[in-house]
């Protein structure tokens, strides 16, 4: 709560502005609140659509609203435009995903709103959120608010050419009970707060009080009468582990503890956004929230959306005893980094016992000078420690988050990545190239770039994951770059461009998770990595490589008929040129020609093309940086020699 003096700040401008308002706009207690699609539009694949390839989010930032305004007896609806989009799609074979603002104009006819509140999180839902502001504008009288990581960091610019009415930046709890207090003249007697922009004629305001941080408590149990949740799964996935093929036809909901980060990485938004700390909701609040959802909707797969999960060690240790003791049949995962130096056996045993199937860790760089520089809270040896822990919980797969391309970052920095990558051995790398965000000290003037994707009608400059960029999984790259194996002779001393770095990320990413995979080693677990590549494989459906890991990794298993399957999809796709040059450039193309039958089979062919590629960057042994993981180099080694004893 705000201390009893706050409400004598000047915000007579304010004041002033929501009493115009209510004179030229006739306010029913009707307010919508839209999630905008957060799809990459422009190359959107209906077949990946059908295959639940694209992320379905639930709305769980407007939920959170919802809970906070819901005592003002007002008629609230929440849409959820890119849920509406995908089941529409899906459903509908003649509906294009063009014709998304349908849905929105749809809604606006059916509940005729006189308060709209529009959020968008992603650089992506740019071109969107500008099209549904101005939808909005043509079809109603209503007053928006914009909202949203994009919308804070970007108010002046929304509120230029009166896109919007207000911008409510940052947590929006207790802002926008601020606002509604003056905009519909019930004053509940909301303690004022910053960061409400508004514009009248040509000035620009910000209202005066009290800096906002949330007291995050409650549950959002009353929010999902709003919120078809047990249909998402239907339609699309949270991460890779709603992919999973165990899970895949599990009723999904997003749960948290807590919000905000202890640290302060200079990639991120999140501390910015959400301020300084950590705060946690009751542990009983959680619990009721978890059994509400699995009891009363039918959920069976949790996805944690804290951004630093394990701060509240021991109430997340609680939450976790209290799935186990209630023997819930649930699965659970977290994709957003958890701190490794925060991971221990306990921790681990009651993941597995409270049916984790897994976690990503947040190693972003493998270079000490860049970790330093990014202000990442953690130490390279934390990690390894984690991986000789991992070996006694294999149940659970686990990902390092790895960024290339970070802000002057040089490639014998990005190599240092590669290698550590090797070393800490985990089940995956999920590798992907740094994007400007906003909030984010590292980022572009964050006025320019948005200026830039409004010329470029939302396309986007920079992606996480350079294939998203293609509906077939491709990447175009100017004439000239060094590609494939070819990376590994670029100059250490320079840093890479965008478009180098895209082919650094593409070997770097084939190299790890495929070529090297610690799953389709001797004595490891080639079902994990069936399972991991074949939930990617929605996302990819054509992508020869892909196919062609997943039936070496049948063979391990004996499965001839699944193995023979993706061989011949493997060979069907490769006939591009894109691919076939692809293939060449590490020698996959005779791979590809190979039939295996046994698991000793396998061995020898993965020990070729480890060879071959370990050959391509073996200089790096000779210039003074360090060693090459010598455990990446024995495995490679022993499949090469026929190790049929170690296997079996």
């Amino acid at each position: 709560m705000f201390p009893p003096q706050s409400h004598n700040y000047n915000n007579g401008a304010f004041k002033d502005f929501c009493r115009s308002l209510r004179v030229r706009h006739t306010l029913n207690n009707r307010i919508l609140l839209v999630q905008i699609p957060h799809v990459i539009l422009e190359n959107f694949n209906r077949d990946i659509a059908l295959k639940r390839g694209y992320y379905n989010f639930p709305p769980t930032g407007l939920q959170c609203l919802y809970e906070a305004i819901k005592h003002r007896g007002l008629d609230i609806e929440i849409l959820d435009l890119n849920f509406e989009l995908l089941k529409r799609v899906c459903e509908d074979p003649d509906f294009h995903h063009d014709r998304w603002p349908e849905l929105l104009e749809d809604k606006l006819a059916d509940f005729q709103p006189s308060i709209v509140g529009v959020s968008c999180l992603f650089d992506l839902g740019i071109w969107p959120m500008l099209n549904s502001l101005s939808l909005i504008r043509q079809k109603t009288n209503a007053v928006i608010i914009g909202g949203g990581v994009i919308a804070t960091y970007e108010w002046s610019n929304l509120l230029d050419d009166d896109k919007c009415h207000f911008v409510v930046g940052g947590e929006g709890e207790n802002k926008l009970n601020f606002l509604l207090d003056h905009l519909t003249g019930d004053d509940l007697g909301t303690s004022a707060t910053t960061k409400i922009y508004f514009r009248e004629g040509d000035e620009f305001y910000e209202t005066k009080g009290e800096l906002d941080v949330v007291a995050y408590k409650g549950d959002l149990i009353d929010s999902y009468e709003k919120v078809p949740i047990e249909e998402y799964y239907k339609f699309g996935s949270l991460n890779p582990f709603t992919r999973m093929e165990h899970v895949e036809h599990a009723p999904y909901a997003a749960i948290q503890l807590a919000r905000g980060c202890r640290a302060k990485c200079t990639f991120c938004a999140v501390r910015d956004f959400m301020g300084k700390g950590v705060r946690h909701r009751p542990v009983e609040d959680v619990i009721a929230e978890i059994e509400f959802l699995i009891n009363k909707r039918g959920v069976r797969h949790f996805e944690w959306l804290d951004d630093d999960p394990t701060f509240y060690h021991r109430e997340f240790k609680q939450i976790l005893q209290a799935i186990i003791d209630h023997k819930w049949d649930i699965n659970w995962a977290t994709n957003n980094g958890v701190i490794a130096a925060t991971v221990d056996e306990e921790l681990l045993r009651l993941m597995r016992d409270s049916h984790c199937i897994g976690f990503n860790v947040g190693i972003e760089t493998g270079n000490p000078e860049m970790l330093r520089k990014i202000k990442k809270p953690a130490k390279h040896d934390k990690f390894l420690r984690l991986s000789r822990m991992h070996k006694k919980y294999p149940e659970l797969f686990i990902g390092g988050n790895i960024i290339l391309g970070l802000p002057d970052e040089k490639f014998y920095q990005m190599m240092d990545s590669f290698k550590f990558t090797l070393e800490v051995n985990l089940d995956w790398a999920a590798m992907t190239v740094c994007q400007m965000i906003r909030g984010a000290s590292a980022s572009l003037d964050s006025g320019e770039y948005f200026e830039n994707q409004m010329k470029t009608a939302g396309r986007n400059v920079i992606n996480f994951v350079p294939s998203r960029n293609s509906n077939k999984g491709e990447i175009t790259s100017k004439a000239g770059l060094l590609r494939g194996v070819g990376v590994f002779q670029i100059d250490p001393e320079s840093i890479p461009d965008s478009e180098q770095v895209k082919e650094i990320w593409f070997t770097f990413n084939l190299v790890c998770n495929y070529i090297f995979s610690k799953n389709l080693m001797p004595g490891e677990r080639p079902d994990k990595f069936i399972s991991w590549v074949l939930n990617a494989h929605k996302a990819y459906p054509s992508n020869p490589y892909m196919c062609l890991f997943l039936s070496l990794a049948y063979v391990l298993l004996g499965d001839s008929r699944k193995a023979e399957d993706f061989r011949m999809k493997a060979i069907n796709y490769s006939q591009t040129a894109y691919w076939r040059e692809r293939f060449e450039d590490f020698g996959l193309d005779i791979v590809i020609n190979r039939n295996p039958q046994t698991a000793l089979d396998v061995c020898n062919i993965l020990g070729d093309v480890q060879t071959k590629v370990t050959k391509s960057f073996s200089t790096w042994l000779e210039v003074g940086y360090d060693s090459f993981p010598s455990a990446a180099l024995n495995a490679a080694h022993a499949l090469n020699g026929g190790v049929e004893d170690s296997f079996f």
